[in-house]
């Protein structure tokens, strides 16, 4: 009869120094991804700093320059813009109706899946025209953001306004 040969039991000390290895890949792992968290935070927040100063530069910045990307805007009227050109058209177009911009996202909601990450939540918009006419509200807006390089860039935007009850 074959005796089955075992080894022997382990060790606390053997079981701590996994314990301790797995801890510390564990955290080195949610430092990594708290990190890529922190970065896609950061090109949201471009993003709406770009979009409250009208600034197209900024603007290219954010935007991946493929002709895949989708804006779809704006939240009043909303199209869909795809490709960097008529993206970057829809920004002047529309931001040459106004005197003022502002519009942020508090409390952003963001997953990351690999080299994909989207934003979402509720967006404060306020505007005035250049007729004087002031606007604004909450929109619920969506992002989606793909790694490139190392850098966050913005394929995809929408922004849907979200009535008011009187």
């Amino acid at each position: 009869m074959n005796k089955i040969k075992r080894s022997p039991p382990a060790t606390a000390a053997g079981v701590l120094t996994i314990a301790m290895f797995l801890g510390i890949a564990f955290v080195d792992s949610s430092t990594a991804q708290q990190s890529e968290m922190d970065k896609v935070q950061a090109a949201n927040n471009a993003y709406y700093a770009a979009l409250s100063a009208r600034d197209l530069q900024a603007m290219e910045l954010v935007w991946s320059d493929t002709a895949e990307v989708v804006n779809v805007a704006p939240p009043v009227r909303p199209s869909a813009h795809q490709g960097q050109e008529a993206v970057r058209k829809n920004y002047i177009e529309f931001w040459s109706t106004l005197d003022q911009l502002t519009v942020s996202m508090e409390k952003p909601t963001i997953v990351i899946r690999g080299s994909v990450a989207w934003v979402y939540g509720i967006e404060n918009a306020h505007r005035r025209t250049k007729g004087g006419e002031n606007s604004g509200g909450p929109n619920f807006g969506t992002s989606i953001f793909v790694n490139e390089g190392g850098r966050w860039l913005m394929v995809f935007h929408q922004a849907a306004l979200i009535p008011q009850r009187h």
